[in-house]
């Protein structure tokens, strides 16, 4: 048996080719993350690169609401996280890669429309919790609630594990994951947020600039979401976000945006159509 002192000393060794062996590969496809060569080389992916990453968890209300009955909480977990997965694999508009976090997960999307499909996935989650979870689970004394983060950013990634041992996982470093998690942790006032004053959605700076380049994929309201006859605002030019300044976090840059829309049985479709 190799004794402790040699052991320390093998993996300082080690650790030490490592560090002199160290890459960042530059991909242009989150696909890439998933070559197993990778895993015994310090290498990891990245480059200029930008991504955006779709944060959904539950908010700490809804956890503590349901703490004191575990069995009732693992079942909300599980069909609240199977639904959210569910939803990053929509045929059209789903994450290129999925992964859970906490009580929640996230979806990472690439290519030119990827703040647009990563929006879409949010506001059909949304309506989907809304119109169908909610309901099922919350009673006036538990509410349930979610939270929504969408950030863009270059990503920094790498699996670690041991080849063929199939116990190896990604590790997310860099802002990708890490704001969008941030995001949908965001706490505001409970005043003056229109109809839906819960499960906001929150984006990046970033993300709402991808709107405002590209109008026509949602940066203004299509419908009035308060009728019930849907009547179209589309010429008033009613925005669909709205600033948020100083993020509790400094990471979050100098603001964000929240907006509380859901899809209408008008336009959705039109919208999911735009996608490519």
């Amino acid at each position: 048996m190799t004794k402790i002192q040699e052991y320390i000393n093998e993996l300082k060794e080690k650790s030490d080719k490592r560090f002199d062996d160290f890459d960042i590969i530059e991909i242009d496809n989150i696909n890439s993350i998933l070559d197993k060569a990778y895993i015994d080389k310090p290498t990891w992916l990245g480059g200029d690169k930008e991504f955006v990453c779709l944060f959904i968890d539950l908010d700490k209300s809804s956890k503590k609401s349901f703490k004191k009955h575990p069995k009732t909480m693992a079942k909300i977990y599980d069909y609240f996280t199977q639904n959210i997965v569910d939803v990053l694999n929509h045929p059209t508009i789903g994450a290129d890669y999925i992964d859970i976090k906490g009580d929640g997960a996230f979806g990472v999307f690439g290519g030119d429309q990827a703040s647009f499909k990563a929006f879409y996935c949010a506001i059909t989650f949304k309506t989907l919790f809304e119109e169908k979870i909610k309901n099922k689970f919350g009673t006036e004394e538990e509410s349930l609630g979610c939270k929504i983060g969408i950030h863009k950013d270059k990503v920094l990634v790498r699996r670690i594990g041991k080849r063929g041992e199939g116990n190896y996982n990604e590790v997310w470093a860099g802002k990708l994951v890490n704001n969008a998690s941030k995001l949908a942790s965001q706490k505001i006032e409970p005043s003056n947020l229109g109809v839906f004053d819960q499960n906001l959605i929150f984006v990046s700076d970033k993300v709402y600039k991808d709107f405002e380049d590209n109008e026509e994929f949602g940066l203004y309201r299509c419908c009035d979401v308060s009728s019930e006859e849907s009547v179209s605002i589309i010429n008033q030019k009613v925005p669909v976000f709205t600033r948020v300044e100083e993020p509790s976090e400094e990471t979050l840059g100098d603001c964000f945006y929240k907006t509380d829309v859901r899809w209408c049985n008008k336009c959705a479709d039109k919208y999911i159509d735009l996608i490519r």
